[in-house]
């Protein structure tokens, strides 16, 4: 067919035109549209019960939700682990995904306040979004939509959708109706690896996608939260976060913010797209890429500990050795690979009480073992009685600190462990993988224990009565599955 121009759309067609270099058009059909400081090893210390296969076949979702009974909606609900993915005019499989977010970027509030006030509180960016989206569509691409949402989750246990859940329904049916198109929306309602910056409905997208693979070189994402200054136009706020274009990044696809699209330039475009090369726009969150990793700081570590080791044996006493640092930051996985092989037992108030723990560890110390505490132990006064107990015993105290310095790294790891197993199963090949089958991730660790820990911290020193202060260095590994390295260095 010829280009459609806007408001003579024939959106029921299967083919329809692309214009190739040359400005004129070719007949092509929607499926070929677009063809043309602190570890040794992270999979260790990210590991998880059980194996991904076993994680996947327990995983929920699909079909049980109040979203997905809702009657008289304009859109096809289905949730995949706290999830919504929705459907309007059953959408055609293509190989180019037009994608968008949605608040501040397809639509704003109508007055000037943050969040909605009801359903009918919205308007488009501009009046324009819905032809442009029309053309787009008519040129080939999918239209995907792609949101973060707080305060949608269905209390546990209750049969109804919450007040703000029908809202948000509502207003997805009134857009649905002006945009009068076929498109795919997706809405993250929980802490994991399908909400933004975490690429999981990216990919969740691509698997609805009638098993055609998508051009992401192609595609493109739309978003508002770019992380640009103060000042990016005159009188206007720094963006409130750069999760769009860090979401964009780790899909691999290209990034615009809205007024690169909504603009008189494309506008007056009969077919949009392609759009102009888009802005260069820094991230400002934590990437592993701005680590200095020393490769050789962990071998020198475990070979100072050697020689603890070997002195402790000529003098028949015991070596009491105190890990200090955050949640996250590779203690047990040190304790494991490096101390574990060398005789040190292990002791965790996690497994006990304080006081079972100094027990044990009195014991230990007393009968002339190697004991290792791994705690977050933040201050003096709790290594304190661990140093009273060794000293007792006459066994020589020695900490090891990790990550104090890096507070982002200890995040990052920790949001990274939660949505691995998420990552790994979303990240496999088209023809391996269903929605149904997402697994369920792991709980993070909750943001008031870093906190409490860094309010906390006191570095070791050697009036406390240590012998020797060792400093851990951050060095990943990922020898049980490589490809677990592209996942942690994603954005998180």
């Amino acid at each position: 067919m010829t280009a459609t121009k806007p408001g003579k759309r024939n959106h029921e067609s299967t083919s329809m035109s692309s214009p190739n270099k040359s400005g004129s058009s070719k007949k092509i059909s929607r499926a070929d549209s677009g063809k043309g400081t602190q570890q040794k090893s992270l999979n260790s210390f990210f590991k998880t019960s059980g194996s991904d296969a076993k994680k996947a076949s327990q995983a929920t979702g699909d079909g049980v939700a109040a979203v997905c009974k809702r009657k008289g909606s304009l859109i096809q609900w289905r949730e995949f682990e706290q999830t919504w993915l929705g459907t309007f005019k059953s959408p055609e499989p293509a190989t180019k995904f037009a994608a968008f977010d949605l608040d501040g970027t397809l639509i704003n509030v109508k007055g000037n306040w943050v969040h909605p006030k009801s359903a009918n509180d919205w308007r488009f960016y501009h009046k324009q979004v819905p032809a442009v989206l029309r053309r787009m569509y008519d040129q080939g691409y999918k239209i995907v939509i792609i949101s973060n949402q707080n305060g949608l989750r269905q209390i546990k246990g209750a049969p109804k959708l919450t007040k703000r859940s029908v809202e948000y329904l509502d207003k997805i049916d009134q857009i649905a109706r002006l945009l009068d198109i076929p498109f795919t929306i997706l809405t993250a309602l929980d802490k994991n690896y399908m909400r933004k910056p975490s690429p999981g409905m990216w990919f969740m997208a691509e698997m609805d996608n009638g098993g055609l693979e998508v051009d992401r070189v192609n595609s493109f994402f739309v978003g508002d939260a770019a992380g640009r200054p103060a000042g990016w136009r005159p009188g206007v706020a720094e963006d409130f976060s750069d999760s769009d274009l860090a979401f964009a990044r780790n899909a691999g696809v290209p990034f615009y913010t809205p007024e690169e699209v909504f603009n008189d330039a494309v506008f007056a475009k009969e077919e949009p797209l392609p759009l102009p090369e888009p802005q260069q726009l820094s991230i400002s969150r934590f990437h592993p890429s701005s680590l200095v990793i020393d490769n050789g700081s962990l071998s020198d570590l475990v070979a100072e500990l050697e020689t603890e080791v070997i002195l402790a044996q000529k003098e028949s006493k015991g070596i009491l050795v105190i890990l200090v640092g955050p949640p996250a930051s590779g203690k047990s996985t040190f304790s494991g690979n490096q101390l574990g092989p060398l005789g040190f037992e292990q002791f965790a108030m996690d497994a006990k009480t304080r006081k079972k723990c100094e027990a044990a560890v009195k014991e230990a110390l007393v009968a002339g073992r190697y004991v290792v505490v791994d705690n977050t132990n933040p201050d003096e006064t709790t290594r304190g009685s661990f140093v009273k107990i060794a000293a007792a015993a006459g066994a020589r105290s020695i900490a090891v600190v990790f990550g104090c310095e890096t507070r982002e790294l200890a995040n990052h790891n920790n949001v990274y462990r939660s949505q691995l197993l998420q990552a790994r199963y979303l990240s496999k090949p088209y023809d391996s993988k269903q929605l149904h089958l997402i697994p369920t991730n792991f709980s993070p660790v909750p943001p008031v224990a870093f906190h409490t820990f860094f309010k906390r911290l006191t570095m070791p020193n050697e009036s406390e009565g240590f012998s020797k202060i060792f400093q851990h260095v951050f060095v990943p590994s990922f020898l049980r599955l490589p490809s677990d390295e592209a996942l942690w260095n994603q954005y998180y």
